[in-house]
């Protein structure tokens, strides 16, 4: 081949353009980079391979394990409310969380402790696992007789395959404790 100076590049290939800056020894014959190709996509699809058998048997180790119930419950907020007769009545509500590991149908079934009593307002919540939601309930405290221990709480809790089981915990009041002093101390009877 004739380049511009008037003599034939002997490395030059047909097809190459003329003065390339690779020297033929830079060159890689088109066999060396399909088998590179094909060992970098064969040790790619290896590596992905192996992620997805690992996220599949990480899958079936947790299909395999019995689904457990699990759930919280503390104080929530308070609303609104009234005092009179040395009793206060506050709109309050509990905060439950999923600790388990499967959906639950979660209804408050009540709460009774010296002085106080707790009514559910029919209301039912389904929590997935790790999720938090309030259960609406109205509080009732006789002022003279309220005790600050924890209340004991008892809630329904149905599984997706409908077994229902019904749970006690003990749930710290205070967060609905500063509601309800301030209502019985408004409150006439309080005093007297």
């Amino acid at each position: 081949m004739a380049t511009e100076h008037g003599f034939i590049d002997l490395d030059q290939r047909e097809g190459d353009p003329a003065g390339s800056d690779e020297s033929p020894g830079e060159r890689m014959p088109s066999r060396q980079r399909v088998a590179l190709y094909l060992v970098g996509t064969f040790a790619l699809g290896v590596a992905l391979g192996g992620v997805g058998v690992a996220k599949f048997q990480e899958r079936r180790e947790q299909q395999a394990q019995p689904p457990t119930v699990a759930v919280n419950a503390m104080a929530g907020p308070t609303s609104g409310g009234t005092g009179h007769a040395g009793n206060a009545e506050v709109d309050a509500q509990l905060t439950v969380v999923n600790a388990g590991s499967i959906p639950v149908m979660v209804r408050f079934v009540g709460a009774q402790e010296t002085g106080v009593l707790v009514h559910d307002t029919g209301q039912s919540l389904l929590l997935v696992p790790g999720s938090t939601g309030g259960i609406d309930v109205r509080l009732m405290v006789d002022c003279r007789m309220a005790s600050p221990n924890p209340l004991p709480v008892r809630f329904s809790v149905q599984t997706p395959d409908q077994r229902t089981a019904e749970l006690t915990m003990p749930v710290e009041v205070s967060a609905w404790r500063e509601r309800v002093d301030a209502l019985c101390n408004a409150s006439p009877a309080a005093t007297g």
